[in-house]
């Protein structure tokens, strides 16, 4: 029974006679539990859990309900809507083990108030309206914040399951291609004058599904959250690297690669996550530049910071806003070869390391892009 404060279903003076609720829930609390525990056994008999898994965090959610109802109302050290969350969150997770669905889990919550109100009912007192807000203020925060921890474990599972799913794939294609390559390579030593524009084109094709694979592992290796690995690093060496694979396809475009670097380019970053960065961006340079012009890497140091620059000569970029260019599958040149992934993944490898990359435009030249990240490892 609902009541104002004011008012009072029983004779005598009407606040007396209102139950305390704090009070209710420290001294019904095993009853409280007990209700609720013997309802969801009987709503997941399939499941076989224990005693001990059916509770769950429960004790320690309604322990935490009564901490919030003890404060005064107008205390806002921790309001009552943030209270039990703690126990919820780890609540959340566990429903999702032990294979309650979504739904589920938002039931129990509901399930908790009614066993809560019939303990009120028991009584046969009233209750304060303000009191049983605040009450049901917890239930919704405990209710929202089981749901998130559940949302977000599920989510999770299933990005590694994606993740490994790819690796499996990428393993067992990674496996025939260095068999082509290598029988490619043999091929092209003994290769016939007539027979070279065809192995040509077999190796620069295998050499770009090779591209388009790493690609795709980098940019599942970054949105799958997976930890850098992280090791100081000289980043003019991994320019020069990344410089010297490009030159061949550089070469058959006619186009100039032009490197301009400081003595000592110093990270503290994952070495594969860089590499990949400095490539597409340099791949990218090449591939929009035009026939007969260079592409032109710079980099240098300014203060506490590492500051690649690489600079085409593609025209110019077209019209609309140059930081779409860095959203996945994104592809606004009319080259719409590969994913469109590389800039994707070089903002996200950045981002992944503390630093940012970014894009100027220079109409009726080329554009410049722009990758910073904070210096370290010395």
């Amino acid at each position: 029974m609902l009541e104002r404060p004011d008012d009072s279903i029983c004779d005598g003076d009407p606040v007396n006679d209102l139950i305390d609720l704090c009070a209710l829930i420290e001294e019904r609390r095993t009853q409280i539990l007990e209700r609720w525990t013997r309802r969801i056994a009987e709503e997941h008999a399939d499941k076989e859990l224990s005693r001990a898994e059916l509770r769950d965090h429960m004790p320690g959610f309604l322990e935490e309900m009564r901490t919030a109802l003890s404060t005064a109302e107008d205390d806002d050290s921790r309001p009552a809507e943030s209270a039990g969350k703690c126990a919820s969150t780890d609540h959340g997770a566990q429903r999702l083990r032990v294979g309650f669905d979504l739904i589920e889990v938002v039931h129990e919550y509901q399930l908790l108030t009614e066993c809560i109100l019939d303990e009120i009912e028991a009584m046969g007192r009233g209750v304060s309206t303000r009191a049983f807000r605040r009450v049901l203020r917890v239930l919704d925060a405990g209710r929202a914040a089981a749901v998130a921890a559940y949302v977000a474990r599920r989510d999770d599972e299933l990005r590694r399951a994606h993740s490994q799913h790819v690796a499996f794939i990428a393993h067992e294609l990674r496996t025939p291609m260095m068999t082509a390559s290598m029988v490619s390579a043999a091929l092209c030593q003994n290769a016939r004058p007539e027979d070279e524009w065809a192995l040509n084109l077999l190796t620069r094709n295998l050499t770009t599904l090779r591209d388009l694979l790493d690609q795709v592992l980098i940019a599942d290796r970054l949105t799958g959250q997976v930890p850098l690995t992280r090791e100081p690093l000289d980043v003019r060496q991994l320019i020069e690297e990344a410089v010297a694979d490009i030159r061949p396809a550089a070469k058959r475009r006619q186009v100039d690669v032009l490197a301009d670097l400081a003595e000592a380019l110093p990270v503290h970053g994952d070495r594969r996550l860089l590499r990949s960065a400095v490539n597409n961006l340099l791949r990218n340079a090449v591939k929009f530049t035009h026939e007969g012009k260079a592409v032109e890497i710079r980099a240098t140091r300014p203060e506490d910071a590492i500051r690649i620059e690489i600079e085409d000569h593609c025209g110019g970029l077209p019209t609309g806003n140059p930081q779409e260019l860095f959203t996945p599958f994104v592809q606004r040149g009319k080259d719409r070869t590969g994913f469109g992934l590389g800039l994707a993944i070089v903002k996200q490898a950045a981002e992944a390391h503390g630093g940012k990359v970014s894009v100027r435009n220079l109409p009726g030249r080329g554009c410049v892009f722009a990758l910073e990240l904070p210096a370290g490892g010395e």
